[in-house]
């Protein structure tokens, strides 16, 4: 009898709280975080060095960048440069040896470039950088190039040469 005196009190507290409605925490994760981005004005200045910029010779036209909650950002930039030269400065940026994947190149990618990857970013990203979007990417040449922490999509306009570049953290 003793033992039932103690058990009833314990088994109904616990049945109290047992009872009670878990409170929900907002977790972030990579599918909802896309929804709440922060977009930037940005400039190549504040990418590359100065010193980068004036020997390629390069005329900003855009630059705009989204920042997520996890600490990744997306970088998008518009400019008159030449091809070659850009895509050898890119191909040269340093990268540490500890990094499991960079490449020591870019390279021509031997399809066009896809735009099925836009369905994954925030409304807010695509109005920002719609001047990289909203092209047909049969006018552009499409070259990739890993350089840790970063993923560069350099789009080159067959006709005119004017440059479209992605740099993506994917660290």
């Amino acid at each position: 009898m003793r033992y039932l005196s103690w058990a009833l009190p314990i088994f109904l507290v616990s049945y109290l709280f047992a009872c009670t409605k878990p409170v929900r925490r907002e977790v972030i994760t990579v599918w909802n975080e896309k929804n709440s981005p922060v977009i930037t004005n940005t400039s190549l200045f504040d990418t590359l060095r100065v010193n980068a910029i004036r020997a390629l010779d390069i005329h900003e036209l855009h630059g705009v960048r989204a920042s997520y909650l996890s600490g990744k950002t997306v970088s998008y930039f518009e400019y008159d440069t030449d091809p070659e030269k850009l895509l050898t400065f890119i191909s040269c940026l340093p990268f540490k040896k500890t990094d499991a994947v960079s490449d020591t190149v870019c390279h021509l990618q031997n399809f066009t470039f896809s735009q099925s990857g836009r369905e994954l970013l925030s409304g807010e990203e695509l109005t920002s950088a719609a001047f990289f979007w909203k092209i047909n990417p049969d006018d552009y040449l499409y070259y990739e190039c890993l350089k840790s922490p970063a993923r560069h999509t350099i789009l080159i306009n067959k006709k005119t040469k004017r440059v479209l570049h992605r740099i993506e953290s994917v660290s």
